[in-house]
């Protein structure tokens, strides 16, 4: 397209080009996170690119870190690392390559189809399309006793369903969003005029009456297209840690439940958010009272499980099916409430899962697991704390508030002042608390920097405002670096603890 045709284009033709580039980016990626099988993209240095969710699922890889890892350190095989040499090189696939983990008697035999592909940023080296397999002729030739470990049905059979559910959820959000915004700007129309042809008809006029009601359907359609909003946009709750014993004494006497476990372990989430997701799915399914039980069990990882049992409950294919759906449940008033569909994203990004299980001869319930507050070792010297803040009051706030904590909090205005008492000090930073947008080197370009030295360095960043775009996009995914956790101004002081304290417990 030469350059005289580019100055023709509209600001709006320019957005709807980038918009429709921005779907179908995210259409396959999405198609690439739920694909059934392991796959990864690998550089040309053997780093890993991109992995979806079975590829994290089957090597334990739920919240680490990508960029610091590489695919030899995962699958430390000789032969592959050559497959995989040789496939760039050359072009030529490789299908079903075999992959053996470990010594003969013990070892782990997968499959490895390679296939070189362009890089993604234009003027990129070539990549590798990396698909991981169950090797089944090892299987089907192997004895009884397989070294292959046989994968639990009941947890295959919950991760099954979980990809449908999350697969079948967004698909329902995208729909919301777009049903969402024609519904708004037609219920302007509808609402507004509706709302100009009162104020034009006098007082006695009994045709006002039958405005009035247009304008209050008009206010209840804004309602639900409000709730199906915040499907797309959810809230993100606070997380605090709190005794789970407490919360469910509280919560058999409040909901009338049959029991629940006397095992206390401290959650680290919401438990307004946690109260919600029990009531909705009580109100949906209507068990009868003194029957559903609470079951409190610690998982590996420092996490926790809080299945809520549904003794004697009939629970249709239909029901589990629709559970998770918007709208969903049973009505009450004029309206149906938007129910669990808009609470499993909030739950979420509190690190947290949300399944319903209902098996033939087994109770049905609502499976929930969330952070545990576990326990850290004290050190053996105090916590050092570096804070970089260009706004003396905020900077002046932040200290005061770790220093009560017991912290050892070291400040600076500046990335430059920062790095010179870096350079000059002797004892090691733990956290480094910085804005990302200062005069000099930003935020980021800092923590690099504290990072060279101390590896093992936390970061928050805090900040109202970014303009590095890809940290943004991070920020906006959720996929910030490990050890990395971010703020957004304005903030309460309340929050900033608890976020340091999360840093500092992982």
């Amino acid at each position: 397209m030469q350059r005289a045709d580019l100055d023709q284009w509209k600001s709006s033709e320019v957005s709807r080009l980038l918009a429709l580039v921005e779907t179908e980016r995210r259409y396959y990626q999405d198609i690439f996170a739920q694909l059934p099988v392991a796959v990864a993209i690998v550089d040309s240095e053997w780093g890993l690119s991109a992995v979806n969710r079975e590829f994290r699922r089957r090597f334990g890889l739920r919240n680490a870190d990508l960029s610091r890892m590489r695919l030899p350190d995962l699958l430390p095989d000789p032969q592959l690392e050559a497959a995989l040499a040789d496939v760039l090189k050359t072009g030529t696939p490789r299908v079903n390559h075999p992959v053996q983990l470990g010594g003969d008697s013990s070892a782990l035999r997968l499959t490895a189809s390679i296939q070189r592909i362009p890089g993604w940023q234009a003027g990129a080296e070539d990549e590798l399309l990396l698909t991981i397999d169950e090797d089944r002729a090892s299987e089907s030739s192997a004895p009884a006793a397989s070294s292959v470990p046989d994968i639990d049905p009941l947890l295959e059979r919950r991760r099954r369903r979980e990809v449908i559910e999350e697969s079948k959820r967004g698909a329902i959000e995208r729909l919301s969003g777009r049903l969402a915004h024609v519904a708004n700007n037609l219920l302007m129309i509808i609402g507004g005029y509706a709302e100009e042809l009162m104020e034009s008809l006098p007082a006695d006029d009994t045709r006002r009456d039958d405005v009035a009601e247009i304008v209050k359907a008009s206010a209840r359609m804004g309602a639900l297209t409000h709730d199906l909003t915040s499907l797309t946009r959810p809230p993100v709750p606070v997380a605090a840690p709190f005794s789970l014993v407490a919360w469910a004494t509280t919560a058999v006497a409040r909901w009338r439940l049959a029991s629940a476990t006397d095992t206390d372990f401290q959650a680290h989430t919401s438990r307004q958010l946690l109260d919600v997701i029990i009531f909705e799915t009580l109100r949906h399914l209507r068990p009868e009272p003194g029957t559903p039980e609470l079951r409190i069990t610690p998982l590996d990882g420092c996490k926790v499980e809080i299945a809520l049992h549904l003794p004697g409950l009939a629970v249709s294919e239909e029901t589990c099916d629709r559970l998770f759906e918007p709208f969903s449940g049973p009505k009450e008033g004029t309206d149906p409430p938007l129910g669990l569909a808009g609470l499993v994203r909030p739950w979420q990004a509190l690190e947290g899962t949300i399944t319903f299980e209902a098996q033939p001869g087994e109770a049905p319930r609502l499976i929930l697991t969330c952070p545990r507050a576990c326990e850290t070792p004290q050190p053996a010297a105090p916590v050092t704390v570096l804070v970089v803040e260009d706004e003396p009051g905020i900077r002046s706030l932040i200290c005061k508030a770790l220093d009560r904590q017991g912290y050892r909090v070291t400040q600076a205005s500046s990335a430059d002042e920062a790095i010179k008492a870096c350079e000059e000090g002797e004892a090691r930073i733990d956290l480094l608390v910085t804005d990302l947008t200062m005069p000099g080197q930003t935020g980021r370009e800092l923590a690099e920097r504290v990072r060279a030295k101390w590896p093992a360095t936390r970061v928050l960043f805090i900040s109202g405002f970014t303009d590095d775009t890809e940290l943004a996009a991070q920020i906006g995914a959720r996929k910030l670096p490990e050890q990395t956790r971010f703020l957004a101004k304005p903030f309460h002081v309340a929050q900033l603890i608890t976020e340091v304290k999360t840093l500092l417990a992982g």
